[in-house]
């Protein structure tokens, strides 16, 4: 009787246990999405249905082109996809938010990009022009300052994918273009294609656009929906050993004439950034400078003068989605080597001083 009754207890238990995975492998929400895209070669549409199967399947989330959407009215949400474009969305894109900006102001929204560069810490400095952020979620900073009364609740800039035998004149002129500029150096050059898309910051946004949003879970095993973006295409049809793809270091230093730069990261978040910087500039009497403020960056132009010259260090602190748990740092000097011995010494202060007690990670 005893095992018949223990037999009972264990298969209930089973029962109960069942239920409740099965439950939450079919938990769904029952908000309306709509995910609304603007691509050109054809990438930011592979990348829409990669964010649609993480965030599943079960919920409603209409995916769709521009040109198919002729209202927003019956969505609880909207997520925003697109290619980039002289540093932001196309301007499609912006006519559909100027259309239905009413409607819009209502609705939850999400943005996401498919862009080149990444690195939130990057600084572009083009000749007659103000250095300025670039890369990654930088490239939605016009969108904020535009549009101050969307509600932006989860933003994404991903990365993306050239193919350079397919691209119009235009664009391969500005790639040329801004290859030139690139001091750091141009990864896409010898390639016929190349990608800087980073897998976990589309996991990252999805992810979050299922708790933040639809107040689900996150969900696991993401790893198995990157089929929406890998192929076997090659990085180039003449040398099998070039990889499309190669990770950023987050550790580097760059000293050449016109540039020093360099870049680390450590244990921790954007407020202990904030503060290890300021400690380093009031004990060196450098002046902090912020010249734009983020939930997730901070980019300075650290000033001091050298003898008779000012010079001015564009320095940024940034927190990556898809490097959870630290806080990374660039330092660049456009100034000539010559004469900038001081510059890189206080650099090299700041970075002991944020390196310490264990907190660099290499």
């Amino acid at each position: 009787m005893k095992k018949r009754v223990s037999c009972i207890s264990a298969i209930i238990v089973c029962v109960v246990l069942l239920s409740a995975v099965a439950a939450f492998a079919t938990a769904k929400s029952d908000k309306k999405g709509l995910l609304v895209h603007n691509s050109i070669y054809g990438s930011t549409i592979e990348t829409a249905y990669w964010v649609k199967a993480i965030i599943g399947h079960e919920n409603q989330l209409d995916v769709k082109a521009l040109p198919q959407v002729i209202t927003v009215e019956p969505y609880d949400y909207v997520i925003i996809g697109s290619v980039t474009r002289n540093e932001g969305p196309t301007q499609p894109i912006y006519d559909f938010i100027d259309t239905f900006k009413a409607d819009l102001q209502k609705k939850e929204i999400c943005f996401f990009l498919n862009c080149g560069d990444t690195d939130e810490t990057m600084i572009l400095k083009v000749p007659g022009a103000k250095a300025h952020l670039i890369a990654g979620r930088n490239y939605l900073l016009d969108v904020f300052e535009k549009y101050p009364d969307l509600d932006l609740k989860v933003i994404g800039g991903f990365g993306g994918r050239q193919v350079m035998p397919s691209m119009g004149t235009k664009d391969n002129l500005q790639i040329w273009l801004v290859g030139k500029l690139a001091k750091e150096g141009a990864p896409w050059e010898g390639l016929d294609i190349w990608e800087s898309l980073v897998p976990e910051r589309v996991e990252a946004f999805a992810n979050e656009v299922r708790t933040k949003i639809l107040g689900l879970e996150p969900r696991e095993n993401v790893e198995q929906f990157r089929g929406y973006w890998e192929s076997e295409q090659p990085g180039s049809l003449k040398d099998a050993s070039k990889k499309k793809f190669k990770p950023k270091p987050f550790t580097e230093v760059v000293n050449i004439d016109k540039l020093y730069y360099s870049r680390s990261r450590i244990k921790g978040d954007l407020d202990l950034g904030i503060n290890l910087l300021q400690q380093w500039a009031k004990a060196e009497g450098v002046t902090l400078e912020e010249q734009v403020k983020t939930f997730y960056n901070v980019y300075y132009h650290a000033k001091k003068k050298y003898g008779e010259k000012e010079f001015t260090v564009h320095l940024v602190t940034s927190t990556l989605p898809d490097d959870p748990g630290t806080v990374h740092f660039s330092f660049r000097c456009f100034e000539k080597a010559e004469g900038r011995t001081g510059v890189e010494t206080d650099i090299q202060k700041a970075e002991k001083l944020l390196w310490a007690d264990d907190r660099q990670v290499k």
